[in-house]
């Protein structure tokens, strides 16, 4: 076993969040390793995006926190990237240009940030489409230059919350096979939130089964399947079946 599937990235300890006397988070630990592709399901409600703002520090926890390598996280210091649920492609910038926002915001040269958005552009296939604006790409372009962008900061943790929910089906498994090749060549650390438990057994390597509202880890599922993914094979069937029941609350 190597360093990356023993090594704890990230480290949550007794995230809680209230708002008044509404517990919305409560107590809630778990670590992501080195690399890993975490994914977050639980049902409708349940306060799946809270936890990813409180995650990434656009809210304050009420109680605990997220470590990154041992230390406190804290966004002046570590690269913590978000992709919402919407398209958020800036409309004056370039496809490259929007690719390469991050990589500016945290102070990359410009040699390095050219190449490392090229690199990405070609990893998911916007070269083509590098110098237009976003109102002359599709919703799924937008969303993969979101995708870009993240994934070009070298991020310590990167944050989806959705990003496919909005596209036809076709659509998302291509894009969610798209994912998993930019994410095993970069070899980032992911936790990918979603209400699809498809999606969820397609793309990671573990899933976390949250409860309903006070939130806690109801379940840890390995998905120990190979990659590609079947969706007809039987073990992968089983899988789904079993997230779904842990979901259930009638």
């Amino acid at each position: 076993m190597d360093e990356k599937q023993t090594r704890n990235k990230v480290e949550v300890r007794n995230l809680t969040k209230r708002f008044g006397d509404l517990t919305v988070l409560d107590g809630i630990n778990f670590n992501i390793k080195e690399g890993e592709l975490l994914a977050i399901v639980g049902p409708t409600g349940c306060g799946k995006t809270t936890f990813l703002n409180t995650l990434s520090k656009l809210m304050p926890t009420t109680e605990g926190n997220i470590y990154i390598n041992g230390e406190e996280a804290d966004p002046k210091k570590h690269n913590l990237a978000y992709v919402f649920q919407e398209p958020t492609c800036l409309p004056w910038r370039t496809v490259r240009e929007n690719v390469a926002y991050g990589m500016e915001v945290k102070g990359v040269g410009k040699e390095e940030r050219e190449d490392r958005a090229t690199k990405i552009m070609d990893l998911v296939g916007l070269t083509s489409c590098a110098d237009l604006y976003p109102n002359q790409v599709s919703a799924s372009m937008m969303q993969r230059i979101a995708v870009s962008r993240a994934f070009a900061v070298n991020p310590d943790l990167l944050l989806m919350d959705e990003p496919y929910g909005q596209l036809d089906v076709k659509l998302r498994f291509y894009l969610e096979d798209e994912l998993v090749n930019i994410w095993r060549k970069l070899n980032s650390t992911v936790l990918f939130v979603t209400h699809n438990i498809e999606e969820a057994v397609y793309v990671a390597e573990r899933i976390l089964v949250l409860t309903n509202k006070p939130t806690k880890i109801k379940a840890e599922i390995p998905v120990d399947l190979p990659r590609p993914r079947d969706l007809l094979n039987p073990k992968f069937i089983e899988l789904r079946k079993e997230v779904t029941e842990l979901i259930r609350w009638w």
